[in-house]
């Protein structure tokens, strides 16, 4: 069963360059984003109301700040 009844955008602060950028969390609570501007992927998925984890990872031949 789904956790949310439809697909809703959410704004993130990029881990690494710290520039707004937005992505669409799914009706699972899962948002895969990659930053325009540094190209870091960042997944996060919502485990429950206050449990929400985040995967970063560094564009290719770069380490995260």
């Amino acid at each position: 069963m789904s956790k949310f009844d439809y697909e809703k955008p959410v704004f993130y602060m990029c881990l690494n360059c710290h520039k707004k950028i937005i992505g669409i969390r799914d009706v699972n609570g899962m948002t895969k984003v990659k930053c325009p501007h540094c190209g870091t992927v960042t997944v996060s998925h919502v485990m429950s109301r206050r449990h929400v984890t985040y995967d970063v990872y560094a564009p290719e031949g770069q380490t995260i700040m």
